[in-house]
């Protein structure tokens, strides 16, 4: 399965709305800003993966996406910063 519209821009900077863990080891905290990366797609997991950096720390996160679910969904957990 795939998404026609993309859901995030690359390089596009977001703000964390609800402190959430994703991928069972990414942790994503309420108010925190991540820069956009590359997307991805696990066959194995049936999941679409939106992979950002955090200007918090630099490090690299993952946002799991089950195909089951809307894509409508990332707009729960980000906003985009202009």
């Amino acid at each position: 399965m795939t998404y026609t519209q993309p859901i995030f821009v690359v390089g596009q900077r977001y703000r964390v709305k609800q402190t959430f863990t994703s991928g069972g080891r990414f942790q994503f905290f309420v108010g925190e800003i991540v820069k956009f990366q590359r997307d991805a797609y696990s066959h194995y997991d049936n999941c679409f993966v939106y992979v950002f950096i955090s200007e918090r720390d630099g490090s690299e996160k993952e946002w799991w996406l089950s195909e089951e679910q809307p894509p409508e969904l990332w707009q729960d957990y980000f906003e985009a910063v202009t």
